[in-house]
């Protein structure tokens, strides 16, 4: 059964934390993403059977967080309004509830859990290799000209995604290579012009440093290894890559704002941050008519000219002040059955969900989240050896007898 589950959690990680099934449908029109959903559940009911049997699972914070957001969601449609697009939006809600459990029975297993800790390090690999070649091959994966984004066609969810997976992935990561990781992941956010991701990632390394995770004498020896790549390798062919990139038409107007805020974050402004406004404001507006108990399950996607990129708002449109608390109960549930070292890198992970949540209101429903929030929330109780921060580590050579018994045992 334990090889099971490992298959199950690479394939899991790969699918649907690279975003398979949505690329190949909107890219070539292959299959609906929600059959691979149904599949995933199909394939992992007599794990979840398992895990009810044998073990606690019913009783774990995120499983009664699940309940819950059921219960409020079944419970505001009744009183709601009932339309189509509150059908739509409990069906949504419904099948990810059905696969957070589904990752949740695949990954409460501790050889899993590192098998899909180590899918995720690779996935977020070939996340900054697509993107880097995206830079140069503009609209291979996105839908966004002149901005990177690999198979997850948006690029700010590209950059939500690579950045997360790059907490959850730290863990397993070798402390020689852990400020290289951190640095090649800031490049492939960098490429898809997110200035939530590139935030967004500035707040993780700060996490991962305070945390002890990431030593800063790492990062900064894999920086000065990058530069000096840089000067022999790029510097001298400076202007052939810069015409390249200007007739490949990666420098075109919304590039090149965006790249302009990051030099003046106050001073510039641009199309995009004008309509986040807007829709901020429209947002409010529909709010402050309904604050305590909201206008019911899905009314978000109505009255509105765009969708609110705000989970907060998007909840409490829908639910009041109940919503309002709903990803902050789930980042609870992740961080509640944690023990302190890896409470850690919870708080690092919650701290960079609830960044990104003012910028997007699909957390909740993109299958990478709902594959991580799993992840985090088995990998807090799972494991049998504690994540040692950096400073902490200690090498087998410098215990009395270890080495020998470490050769011994190869």
């Amino acid at each position: 059964m334990n090889v099971i589950r490992m298959v199950y959690a690479v394939m899991a990680v790969t699918v649907f934390f690279g975003n398979v099934p949505n690329w190949l449908h909107f890219q070539y029109g292959v299959g609906v993403p929600w059959y691979w959903v149904v599949a995933l559940i199909v394939l992992s009911l007599p794990l979840l059977f398992l895990a009810v049997v044998t073990s606690n699972i019913v009783r774990q914070p995120l499983v009664v967080w699940c309940y819950g957001y059921l219960c409020l969601t079944m419970i505001w449609f009744i009183v709601g309004p009932q339309t189509e697009m509150a059908w739509q939006e409990v069906r949504w809600r419904v099948l990810a509830i059905m696969e957070v459990l589904s990752f949740l029975a695949i990954f409460m297993d501790a050889q899993a859990n590192q098998f899909a800790r180590r899918t995720v390090v690779a996935a977020v690999h070939v996340g900054v290799a697509v993107n880097i070649y995206e830079l140069f091959v503009p609209m291979s994966f996105s839908n966004v000209f002149g901005r990177s984004a690999g198979l997850y066609l948006s690029p700010n969810l590209a950059g939500e995604a690579l950045v997360l997976g790059m907490i959850v992935g730290i863990t397993v990561v070798p402390a020689w290579y852990r400020g290289l990781f951190v640095l090649l992941t800031g490049v492939g956010v960098f490429v898809t012009y997110s200035r939530g991701g590139l935030i967004g990632w500035c707040l993780a390394v700060g996490g991962l440093l305070l945390g002890r995770f990431v030593n800063t004498r790492q990062v900064a020896q894999a920086g000065l290894a990058a530069l000096l790549l840089v000067g022999l390798l790029i510097v001298p062919k400076l202007n052939d890559i810069l015409a390249t990139l200007e007739r490949a038409g990666a420098f075109n107007a919304d590039a090149l704002e965006r790249l302009a805020w990051l030099t003046d974050p106050s001073g510039v402004s641009d199309t995009s941050s004008w309509s986040r406004i807007y829709v901020a404001q429209q947002a409010w507006q529909r709010l402050a008519e309904h604050p305590f108990w909201g206008e019911g399950t899905g009314a978000v996607h109505e009255g509105l000219d765009i969708p609110p990129h705000n989970q907060f708002l998007a909840y409490m449109i829908d639910h009041g002040v109940l919503g309002a608390l709903l990803l902050p109960w789930l980042l609870l549930a992740l961080l509640w059955p944690a023990r302190a070292d890896r409470r850690r890198i919870g708080v690092i992970f919650s701290v960079t969900v609830l960044w990104f949540s003012f910028f997007t209101h699909t957390l909740l429903n993109n299958p990478y989240s709902l594959l991580l929030f799993a992840l985090m929330a088995a990998f807090a109780p799972a494991g049998r050896r504690p994540v040692r921060p950096m400073s902490q580590a200690i090498h087998p050579a410098l215990i009395p007898g270890q080495s020998v018994l470490a050769r011994a045992r190869s």
